[in-house]
């Protein structure tokens, strides 16, 4: 875990790839960034870990409205449940439609749309960049956050 501070009122750490993959590996949603056209496009998705990749379900309109296969950016957050510690981790990738979605690894359905109307995307998680945030009461328990339960933001 890599550390740095800022104007001493926050310290920083960074989060090696695994922890990044346990962090989220708890939580469930996040947001997908795409280009559409010259534009940036930010959805908010439902995730799952399945192993190295995230399997991401939005709606079907990304296909039409984005090309796909290409580059994505994901980003999830949370913090534990006594707030001292907040994390936030960033995959950037090429992101694919897919429907070789194994069972107890679906993502979850995405509120108020129907099963039919969701994409899975597949995306790799070798560019990973993760951090952990927290004040200066909690900076000497930050490496102590992975041990309790976390909450999503």
């Amino acid at each position: 875990m890599e550390h740095s501070t800022s104007a001493g009122e926050v310290d920083a750490y960074r989060l090696s790839g695994e922890r990044c993959r346990a962090l989220l590996a708890r939580s469930s949603s996040g947001h997908l960034a795409l280009s559409q056209g010259a534009l940036p496009l930010v959805v908010p998705v439902t995730y799952a870990l399945d192993g190295e990749q995230l399997l991401v379900r939005a709606g079907p309109f990304l296909i039409v409205r984005a090309p796909l296969p290409g580059v994505v950016a994901f980003h999830a957050g949370g913090s534990t449940l006594s707030d001292d510690c907040v994390w936030e981790i960033m995959v950037q990738a090429r992101g694919e439609v897919t429907d070789d979605v194994p069972g107890p690894n679906s993502p979850p359905q995405l509120l108020f749309v129907a099963a039919r109307l969701t994409t899975v995307l597949r995306i790799s998680t070798e560019l990973m960049t993760g951090w952990q945030y927290g004040d200066g009461a909690a900076v000497a328990e930050l490496s102590a956050c992975g041990e309790q339960a976390d909450k999503q933001v």
